[in-house]
């Protein structure tokens, strides 16, 4: 009797049409099973191109745990996860970041509850796997909680991501004798700063998903493990300042 071969999993929470998909095609070429989670996923057309829709509200710690559940039952343990949500709350009024409603203060900060939650839930994930493919736990970030003067507009933002690269940093440390790798990942311009968000641009973030897709690939299968706070340019290549 021949004995299956292991097929290591993959759930991408955040399956928007930039980041989530390419990733998710990326893994899916690399031979991983495939779980790519959204509000309202277009199922047909991912179980077309072999993706396992999972339907997630990335900003809600029951929806993470519920789509962790689908995830375990029909596809396996994930060995890899991806969170790659944000959610953008513009100031009602300019420059001024008090501004923003105690009601949105509070969906705001639901998000870094969520991204607790899902690398809790991977952490059980990873522990309970027994063979020895790679196990990381992927965030997407962004340049701004290391930034000593960012946009001021830009605040939500970068509370939420803050939070996010503190956890990623100290998850990394205290499981790393594990070989579980936890990355706070960064798309930075070529002057380490906040990359074109012109959705125009030939060159910019709204067209970096390839780019994402390279670097966690690069994050997930690399020998020895990358930092957690992992920069790299449109070109998918570390960041060297």
């Amino acid at each position: 009797m021949s004995i299956p071969a292991f097929t290591p999993i993959a759930l991408i929470i955040g399956g928007g049409s930039n980041v989530g998909i390419n990733v998710a095609k990326k893994l899916l070429k690399e031979g991983y099973g495939v779980a790519l989670g959204s509000r309202n996923p277009d199922s047909a057309a991912l179980k077309q191109q072999g993706i396992f829709p999972v339907s997630v509200d990335g900003t809600s710690s029951e929806s993470i745990q519920k789509a962790f559940k689908s995830v375990r039952t029909n596809l396996g343990e994930p060995s890899v996860v991806v969170y790659n949500v944000s959610v953008h709350f513009p100031l009602p009024t300019a420059n001024d970041p008090l501004s923003v409603s105690s009601d949105d203060f509070t969906k705001s900060c639901k998000l870094e509850h969520a991204v607790f939650v899902s690398a809790q839930e991977a952490l059980a994930s990873f522990r309970s796997i027994k063979h020895s493919t790679p196990k990381a736990f992927i965030s997407t970030g962004n340049i701004l909680p290391f930034m000593k003067d960012g946009p001021m507009n830009f605040v939500m933002g970068a509370l939420q991501k803050t939070t996010m690269a503190t956890l990623m940093n100290y998850s990394n440390r205290a499981y790393a004798a594990e070989r579980i790798r936890f990355h706070y990942a960064t798309l930075v311009g070529p002057d380490g700063g906040i990359p074109n968000l012109n959705p125009l641009a030939e060159v910019g973030f709204f067209n970096s998903g390839p780019a994402h897709a390279e670097a966690y690939w690069d994050l997930i299968s690399a020998e020895k493990a990358k930092s957690w706070d992992y920069r790299f340019t449109y070109d998918a290549k570390a960041y060297v300042a």
